[in-house]
């Protein structure tokens, strides 16, 4: 379990960015980039500890339940580490209060935006859905399937929930208050669109696979390159079309990871500065080469590619190249309707 953005929100909103400890209300910042000065760190403090043998850890409220906001206080570091110390001082009854308390005069002395605050935790609320949809926390993971062996798979799982991703940020209800970062998920949606319809176009599922668990099974890309007859221009046509079929489907998977990445910039921008900061930014993993070798890659929207971010497939297709890293180039209509 982790602390979940929707929860950082509303933890530091209804606090007023201020320690909960009685007569400190201390300001406190996110990072410590923001200052040079330990004590205004806000820390987000466990009242029973994730652990049992943690401060106040004994207690019957289950360990899924210990990272959720019913169950944190904001204290500065000096606050936090008097609570830790002196636990049977600090009990958690008396860290409810102090917490109660402290949103309640919050609340009553403070100017805030309300509305705001509230608009905000909901953002964060679609975040904290992308992050599971998407399996951002086995991103190099799951993603590596697409890159591997010149044959491009993924799990039926990462496939549905990916569908279930793209549906979600379409049925969301978006309050305008921030248009980049609903642009930032509705961009993500239109390259995981595209993905899955790149990648389907010639997929099969392995016919030994016997996997029980449905989301476990996995769909490859059909090597329709496999002729049975002899006949070498035909092999080369097919190959060098399926050549271009794989990259593209890698490249999309790029264009993905470019699109998430930029997503969770505008997430620090507007709603959290400290968001997946520890984690840095999503990586790929591309191999083995030839050498056996394996890279990992970074990539992300250079700054003048932030002004249009993904343009559709034919446009990707064309700029591809341009791109901070590529796999494949040029169009092939065969991606697209043809109308008689």
């Amino acid at each position: 379990m982790s602390i979940s953005l929707k929860t950082h929100k509303m933890l530091w909103g209804r606090s007023g960015n201020m320690c909960a400890f009685p007569n400190c209300k201390k300001e406190l910042v996110m990072d410590e980039s923001e200052t040079d000065d330990a004590s205004v760190i806000g820390e987000e403090a466990h009242i029973i500890a994730r652990k049992e043998n943690g401060p106040r850890g004994k207690s019957d409220l289950p360990f899924e339940e210990r990272d959720k906001y019913n169950n944190l206080i904001l204290l500065c570091s000096i606050h936090h580490k008097l609570i830790d110390d002196q636990e049977t001082t600090y009990t958690v009854e008396k860290l409810h209060k102090y917490k109660r308390e402290h949103e309640d005069w919050v609340k009553n002395n403070l100017s805030q935006d309300f509305t705001k605050l509230r608009e905000e935790e909901i953002y964060a609320s679609y975040v904290d859905k992308f992050i599971e949809l998407a399996e951002v926390d086995n991103w190099k993971g799951w993603t590596s399937f697409i890159f591997g062996s010149g044959q491009p798979s993924i799990h039926q799982g990462n496939l549905n929930k990916l569908r279930e991703l793209i549906e979600f940020i379409i049925s969301r209800v978006w309050s305008g208050r921030y248009p980049e970062l609903e642009r930032a998920f509705y961009n993500f949606k239109y390259v995981a669109n595209d993905f899955i319809s790149v990648f389907e176009k010639y997929s099969v599922r392995d016919k030994f696979d016997h996997e029980e668990n449905e989301d476990n099974r996995m769909i490859w890309t059909k090597k329709f390159y496999k002729i049975d007859e002899w006949n070498p221009e035909l092999y080369q046509k097919l190959g060098d079309k399926y050549d271009f079929h794989c990259y593209l489907v890698e490249d999309l998977a790029l264009e993905m990871t470019r699109a998430a990445n930029y997503l969770f910039d505008m997430v620090r921008k507007y709603l959290f500065p400290g968001f997946r900061i520890n984690e840095g930014v999503l990586l790929i993993q591309i191999g083995p080469f030839m050498d056996l070798s394996w890279k990992t890659i970074r990539i992300e929207y250079r700054k003048e590619e932030k002004e249009n971010l993904y343009q559709g497939l034919r446009e990707f297709m064309e700029n591809r190249i341009n791109r901070d890293y590529h796999r494949g180039e040029g169009v092939n209509e065969d991606y697209f309707p043809r109308f008689h």
